[in-house]
């Protein structure tokens, strides 16, 4: 204890000497600079000639404006009172700027030449051109007490200067003892640290003389201990010691280890709560823990890990014993595995009795369906809130119902029978559907359990019943679909009828007139043929293309076509079906090229034409117009027939959709629908107008493909 107590001492001391030299040397330094500084700014000589230069100036002014006040004139222009204004102006401006401006204001002559100042400069228009004796008279004199002021300054400056080197000088003498100070201070701290070095030498090479002793004792005692591997280390963690049993341990020589980081020599000092127990033992606090890890062929290993501080020769160091505790780590696991298991199962089903029970109990309470329990003679036995909620019961029973009185309160409702008026023990099982309130199903069932515990179940299934209702009125809707599909055969049957009819008169002209057939009667009758065949094949792909639109599969090949040429052609072939209808046309002589998929848009001229005439009586009258305006080219069909009311208008074109003025006409209420969905699948629309009794315009637009037929239009 003496012994530290001395070398704490010991260190204290030699920090002293340490801080006073570095003390020391802070304040010479400080002090120089401060000399250096003083002898840097020092201008004495510079003021005294800047002001005795400003005065000179003025004395030349007064002596100018002098001559200028007699009238003289000034051949020189460096003579002339202007100019020695404007020298003496700006000798001022430099003097009262800077360190000139700060001594003057020491002397407390400052605001004295910013007055005069300000004078000279408002003075200086007054000397431009010929200058005004009497001005030059009065502008003479305030120069001449201008250079008087200035002459007063400059002594009072050398005075000033005077008192100011006489405190340095002081000041510097004191420096100079204190620096001298200093100096012995930095050789009294500077011989005492080397005193300290040189005792320190000695005493370093005493310790380790003495730590060699020491070791070589510590080698002999740890080294004929076998049953246990020992390791020593230093405060960095640095192997001093690795006995025979760490290298039966961990099969690591000696030489191997000794002088190496301890993370360095097997993975097991690496790990980071090693390191950490291993790092508190040289700062003097023990630790014992279990390290499991595996041996060189694979089986698993523990081994116990004791760390302890140790110290030697002052040094603080560390000790850590290894032993083998693997049959002992494997008996404790073990039984620990088995405890834990057994405890497991044990916990298990607890939680699985308390889950059931918990699950059973909030399975009542909290579900949905009404639950009661009653035994074999119908006494209540628990009836959760959803059971006591429901209407009947809510009306008509207390809590001291049983099984009968509670099966006669749902007697009254729809899908009771007799069975719930007539029930007493024994009881029997019952489901039925019944209506508690308006829109609110019920399903009660009663089942028997064990032939002793009568079990009443109380479901909620109006959701079943609208889900049935709606049900029942998809199969209606659907019903109607299919006679509408049906209806939409039927036309799409007829359609197919004209083309035929075409083909068959035709033929049998063909074989009635014979070689009667003149060349153009027989090419006119083979073209009617071809056409019909060709009306027969699109008819046959606008049904596929129906199909295919409503699937959402149909595609769109857009190209070039005059939409006049496609118009009129659709309307000479109708005009073979219908040869009462008066088609007139109001079309452009030039043809109209639209982009667009020529069959699908050759169905809605087809749909549109055959509506006017179907829709205009036994005389129709149809005017087609075609026109263009800006990109688009417009097709309408005019009729006038018998018209749509005009609050039907808006859902004319939904599918399946016939106005009341259509009433007793053929038709499925497709066609619209469908060509309205085709015109949007070409970014056009079908727009109507009609009026009840006077007709109806349907008009639908389409691109135009020649950019100089869209210029000429625009």
């Amino acid at each position: 204890m003496r012994l530290n107590l001395s070398n704490y001492k010991a260190a204290l001391v030699t920090l002293v000497a340490i801080a006073v030299l570095a003390l020391s040397l802070t304040f010479t330094v400080w002090r120089l600079l401060n000399v250096e500084e003083d002898l840097r700014t020092e201008e004495t000589h510079a003021n005294l000639w800047q002001i005795s230069q400003t005065q000179f100036e003025a004395s030349i002014l007064a002596e100018s404006l002098t001559r200028a006040a007699i009238g003289e004139a000034f051949p020189d222009r460096e003579q002339a009172p202007e100019f020695r204004l404007a020298i003496l102006i700006s000798r001022m401006a430099v003097l009262l700027e800077g360190m000139q401006g700060h001594v003057i204001e020491k002397v407390g002559s400052l605001g004295t030449l910013k007055e005069a100042y300000l004078q000279l400069t408002y003075a200086e228009p007054l000397l431009k051109g010929r200058v005004d004796p009497q001005a030059a008279q009065l502008l003479r004199v305030q120069v001449r007490d201008l250079a008087y002021q200035l002459r007063d300054i400059a002594n009072k400056v050398m005075l000033l200067n005077r008192g100011e080197m006489s405190e340095k000088r002081s000041m510097y003498l004191r420096y100079v003892f204190e620096s001298f100070a200093f100096i012995v201070g930095i050789a009294v701290s500077a011989s005492f640290l080397l005193l300290r070095l040189f005792k320190g030498m000695q005493e370093a090479s005493q310790a380790r003389q003495l730590l060699r002793q020491e070791q070589e004792l510590s080698d002999l005692v740890i080294n004929n201990i076998s049953n246990q591997g020992i390791v020593m280390f230093d405060a960095e963690l640095r192997c001093l010691l690795w006995n025979p049993g760490m290298e039966d341990l961990l099969n690591i020589k000696p030489e191997q280890a000794v002088g190496q980081h301890m993370s360095d020599i097997d993975p097991i000092f690496a790990q980071e709560n090693v390191i950490g127990s291993l790092i508190r033992a040289t700062e003097g606090m023990s630790s014992i823990f279990e390290n499991e890890t595996s041996s060189s062929d694979g089986q698993e290993q523990c081994l116990e890990i004791n760390c302890l501080p140790v110290s030697m020769a002052e040094r603080k160091l560390g000790i850590a014993f290894m032993r083998d505790v693997t049959e002992q780590w494997l008996a404790r696991k073990q039984a620990e595995r088995q405890n834990f298991d057994l405890e497991i199962k044990v916990l298990q089903r607890t939680a699985a009795l308390r889950q059931a029970e918990r699950r059973l109990i909030a399975a009542i309470k909290s579900a949905s369906e009404g639950f009661a329990a009653f035994d074999w003679t119908g006494k209540l036995l628990f009836a959760n809130e959803q059971i006591w909620a429901a209407a009947p019961v809510s009306l008509w029973c207390n809590e001291e119902m049983g099984l009968t009185s509670f099966l006669r309160c749902f007697a009254m409702c729809e899908g009771a029978d007799m069975r719930l008026v007539n029930a007493e023990p024994p009881f029997e099982e019952i489901e039925l559907d019944l209506m508690l309130k308006k829109d609110t199903w019920a399903r009660l069932s009663l089942t028997k359990a064990d032939g002793a515990t009568i079990f009443v179940r109380l479901t909620d299934i109006s959701g079943y019943k609208q889900v049935a209702r709606a049900l029942e009125s998809a199969l209606s809707r659907e019903r109607e679909t299919t006679n509408a599909y049906r209806s939409f055969v039927s036309m799409v049957s007829h359609q197919f009828r004209t083309p035929l009819a075409i083909l068959d008169s035709s033929a049998q002209r063909i074989l009635r007139r014979g070689a009667e057939l003149t060349q153009d009667e027989l090419v006119t009758r083979v073209q009617k043929i071809r056409n019909a065949g060709t009306r027969l094949t699109r008819l046959v792909e606008s049904v596929l293309n129906a199909a295919k639109l409503d699937a959402g599969t149909i595609e769109v090949n857009p190209a070039s076509y005059n939409l006049v040429d496609l118009v009129v052609d659709i309307c000479d072939r109708q005009r073979e079906v219908s040869t009462q209808a008066d088609i007139r046309f109001d079309i452009p002589n030039l043809p109209v090229t639209v982009y667009c998929d020529g069959m699908l848009i050759e169905q809605v001229v087809v749909n549109l034409l055959s509506n006017a005439i179907k829709y205009s009586g036994d005389t129709p009258v149809v005017e087609i117009k075609i026109w263009m305006e800006g990109s688009r080219a417009f097709c309408s069909v005019r009729d006038w027939g018998i018209g749509i009311p005009a609050d039907e208008l808006p859902k004319i074109f939904d599918r399946f959709y016939r106005a009341r003025t259509a009433s007793g006409i053929a038709g499925t209420g497709i066609g619209l629908n469908f060509a309205q969905r085709i015109m949007h699948l070409h970014g056009g629309e079908i727009q109507v107008e009609s009026y009840e009794a006077a007709g109806s315009l349907f008009t639908f637009d389409l691109p135009i493909a020649n950019a100089e037929q869209a210029q000429q239009a625009a």
